[in-house]
């Protein structure tokens, strides 16, 4: 990805975090997508969930670019979402990512069509690598 696309990625994700319900909207979208997600969720702290999908979402930024902390904690992820693990299935990244799409156009008034494919190239970094490991 090109500097300037991060940079435009980056700012995005300042934006939208500076929205209160960024995260809780997210979940909000992502739990209704499917009706596997819901029963993932069941017996989680969804306050320490929400904070560390912020925190996760840092790395995601991150990992493309091949920072060593970034790839450190997408290993993590990738090795908790295996099957021998939480058993996070491959294709429910797909409304995950469609669900966080959804809630950066809804928090990031400068949200256009340009920044979406901006981040989904991003997010594919991360997620392909993860699903890689399932």
């Amino acid at each position: 990805m090109v500097a300037a696309a991060d940079d435009a990625v980056r700012a995005s994700f300042g934006r939208a975090m500076t929205k209160p319900n960024f995260i809780e909207r997210f979940y909000d979208i992502f739990t209704k997508s499917h009706p596997q997600i819901p029963v993932l969720f069941k017996n989680t702290d969804m306050t320490h969930q929400r904070e560390l999908l912020s925190q996760s979402l840092s790395m995601v930024l991150l990992f493309p670019m091949g920072n060593p902390i970034a790839k450190n904690v997408i290993n993590r992820i990738r090795t908790s979402h295996s099957r021998y693990h939480l058993n996070i299935s491959p294709e429910l990244y797909f409304f995950w990512e469609d669900s966080l799409i959804s809630a950066l156009a809804e928090c990031d008034p400068e949200f256009d069509s340009i920044l979406e494919r901006q981040w989904r190239e991003v997010l594919e970094v991360a997620i392909e690598y993860i699903k890689a490991g399932y």
